[in-house]
């Protein structure tokens, strides 16, 4: 019988007798006679370690389903407090390894990437920085919370902003434009205090960056997020290809839909996730019907697939529901300990739901199979890159199965999730470069980032208009876009992933038991080989090769320009 995740039994992990244990094993590691003896050691210190994460990931969990609840709270006051020495006494066992005299015999036992990654890990990681990662998690958090418990007037009611983000795709323009109205306006209310974090957020990491020998946090970001082989010269290649090929095509698609939609004038930030005239199409039936449908789909699909859906059902490892209280946004953790998969999710009533029950699937089906081949804890699924390829590349490849979730508007919903994916590129791109430019120059006011957020829309969105809707006009999108305050530079992660997945998606329409054999075997390899490689492998461009994008965005458009000929 599947244990649920409601039942799984947390206990507060021993920080501090951890701490103890790797200091202990670094300097064993330090005595070390063989390279073997040494992997020896490090299987303890992940032990350990998975213990550690075990019970602090489930106490992030429950945490974030509802931040009201004191004991959670708590507990997760505790992790933001005390997990960052540990981290340091990591980063030292990591160091101790990578300079060791066996290095070379350990680089072929545990791999080149393995070894990267400690090394990254050494070098954005120290005592001496302890303080500010303590600081930078409770900021972290009190973004969170300010979101999670900040409310949307509408029509009488207090909606979440996952809640209110369904009325943004609403059929009728004038609903659209309100409900983004109803945001800035919000937004604008607390604008203080996102001014305030933000700029704490931006000089803390600014200080940790100066302290470990970084010019500024750009380099340190990129490393502690994962991005391990490639670097801002490699990033710079792809952004380049993104406003040379992508936004020329974005902007001949979106003009050419304005005038499908009868939008006079070009569209707006409020029409911009709008496909379809007479509205958007959203799943048909209930939640439950979903859960359905999506059972069959994997059925389907794969034999494994089904079967690990069924699993997570079982184990109620899917929250959807969307409630006060609840943190917005969507995500999927691994319970090491359990090996258990979650997915936390806040349904709407729109293709976002469809999305959850993909994209995360994707997540947590990959989790679950580099668990079951012991890949190793601190690779796992990969760089952040190759983890969203996972996610983003099951939406694609769910599309084949659209009729069982929206009817007789299969083919229009396709059409609407590629558009959109495809949409996204320039926006990914403009949150990574806002993102460079303020930690390059972190005494930037709160005015000045607005308004370089507005460059950048204009020169990577220019076929959209955000003139008149109130804070948004200012430059007040990013503050609601979580990774921006969470996790610097995650975000072009899903640019580059989604690179991956439109490839994928093209194969799909022609060959699509080829398509799902490759990403099969793509994420079996996990996080052992780079993105690069596994693109190629694939027999797929990587996003970092020269001119990447042309002949992608050339496909993507004649798909896309397909799937609108049959509505």
């Amino acid at each position: 019988m599947v244990t649920k995740v409601k039942d799984f039994r947390y206990e507060r992990a021993d920080i501090k007798g951890a701490e103890a244990f790797v200091e202990k094993a670094t300097k064993r590691v330090k005595k070390a006679k063989t390279a073997e003896e040494i992997v020896g050691i490090r299987n303890e210190v992940n032990a350990v370690m998975n213990t550690v994460s075990t019970h602090s990931s489930l106490s992030y969990i429950r945490h974030s389903l509802n931040v009201r609840e004191k004991f959670y709270e708590d507990e997760q006051n505790y992790y933001d407090e005390f997990l960052p020495p540990l981290w340091a006494k990591v980063a030292s066992f990591d160091k101790a390894i990578v300079s060791s005299p066996h290095a070379a015999e350990l680089e072929k036992l545990l791999g080149s990437v393995l070894m990267e990654n400690m090394r990254a890990e050494a070098r954005v990681t120290d005592d001496k920085i302890v303080p500010d990662l303590v600081e930078e998690n409770k900021l972290v958090s009190e973004y969170d919370r300010l979101l999670a418990e900040l409310t949307f007037p509408w029509e009488g009611k207090a909606l979440t902003l996952s809640e209110i983000t369904k009325h943004t795709k609403a059929e009728n323009r004038e609903t659209r434009k309100k409900a983004f109205t109803v945001i800035g306006e919000t937004l604008e209310g607390i604008s203080d205090k996102l001014d305030t974090l933000y700029d704490k957020l931006v000089k803390v990491r600014t200080a940790m960056a100066k302290k470990m020998g970084f010019d500024d946090f750009v380099e340190m970001g990129d490393l502690r997020i994962g991005h391990v082989g490639y670097g801002r010269k490699e990033i710079a290649v792809f952004r380049e290809s993104t406003l040379k090929y992508a936004v020329p095509a974005l902007k001949a698609l979106k003009d050419k839909l304005a005038v499908k939609l009868g939008i006079d004038g070009g569209m707006h930030i409020y029409d911009n996730n709008n496909y379809i005239s007479g509205g958007n199409i959203d799943p048909v039936g209930t939640a439950e019907d979903l859960f359905k449908a999506a059972q069959a789909m994997y059925d389907d699909m794969d034999k494994g697939l089904g079967a690990f859906f069924k699993e997570m059902c079982e184990a109620e490892a899917i929250d959807y529901v969307s409630r006060d209280g609840k943190m917005t946004g969507g995500y999927a953790e691994l319970l090491y300990g359990f090996g258990q998969p979650f997915i936390f999710a806040n349904f709407n009533g729109t293709m976002d739901d469809v999305g959850v029950l993909t994209h995360e699937f994707g997540h947590a089906y990959a989790f679950k199979r580099a668990y079951v081949n012991r890949i190793d804890p601190t690779v796992l699924v990969g760089g952040m890159e190759t983890a969203e390829t996972h996610s983003m590349s099951m939406e694609q490849l769910a599309n084949k199965y659209n009729d069982k979730f929206y009817g007789a508007n299969a083919k229009k919903a396709t059409y609407q999730q590629v558009f959109d994916a495809f949409s996204f590129l320039p926006y990914g791109v403009i949150v990574d470069v806002f993102q460079e430019i303020v930690y390059k120059n972190p005494d930037m006011t709160p005015d000045d980032r607005k308004s370089l957020w507005l460059e950048l829309e204009s020169a990577f969105r220019p076929y959209l208009d955000m003139s008149d809707v109130p804070y948004i006009n200012k430059g007040g999108r990013w503050q609601y876009q979580r990774h921006i305050y969470e996790v610097p530079f995650y975000y072009i992660d899903y640019c580059l992933s989604t690179v991956m997945a439109l490839q994928f998606g093209v194969l799909a329409e022609t060959d699509y038991d080829a398509a799902l054999s490759k990403y099969l075997n793509l994420v079996e390899a996990g996080g052992t080989k780079s993105l690069s490689l596994l693109a190629h492998e694939a027999g797929f461009v990587s996003p970092f090769d020269n001119d990447s994008l042309k002949t992608l965005c050339e496909d993507v458009s004649k798909y896309i320009n397909r799937l609108e000929e049959v509505l």
